[in-house]
């Protein structure tokens, strides 16, 4: 036999069969603290990314709202008689004729017969 030793007054070591679920109590604990702070984080970040997709979409609505009144402008301006004087006389060459100076290719057969036609439409 062993000599072994009895110690009168001091409680023999024990394994701790504890420690496992001490050890899974404090993951557990962990993982109620960092799931929410984890879900915050995530939607941190995407309310970021959408805001700054915001920013972009109004400094495009901006920049759209400028071409828009650019191109109001040009239209009016090409659509004012004197550009559309101007556009007919250069880029088309038009000239402007006085009404006097106004030439027709009718006969005169061709003239009295719609005359004759428009005197008899009218009521008598």
């Amino acid at each position: 036999m062993r000599n072994q030793e009895i110690i009168v007054g001091k409680p023999i070591a024990q394994p701790d069969r504890n420690a496992g679920s001490d050890l899974l109590r404090i993951f557990f604990i962990g993982l109620v603290f960092a799931v929410p702070l984890v879900i915050y984080i995530a939607l941190s970040v995407k309310y970021l990314a959408i805001e700054y997709q915001i920013s972009e979409l109004i400094t495009r609505k901006e920049e759209l709202k400028r071409e828009r009144a650019i191109l109001l402008l040009k239209k009016e301006r090409l659509l004012s008689l004197g550009a559309v004087e101007e556009i007919a006389g250069q880029k088309l060459g038009m000239v402007r004729e006085a009404p006097t100076e106004i030439r027709t290719d009718f006969t005169q057969e061709e003239i009295k017969s719609a005359l004759n036609k428009q005197k008899e439409g009218e009521p008598k």
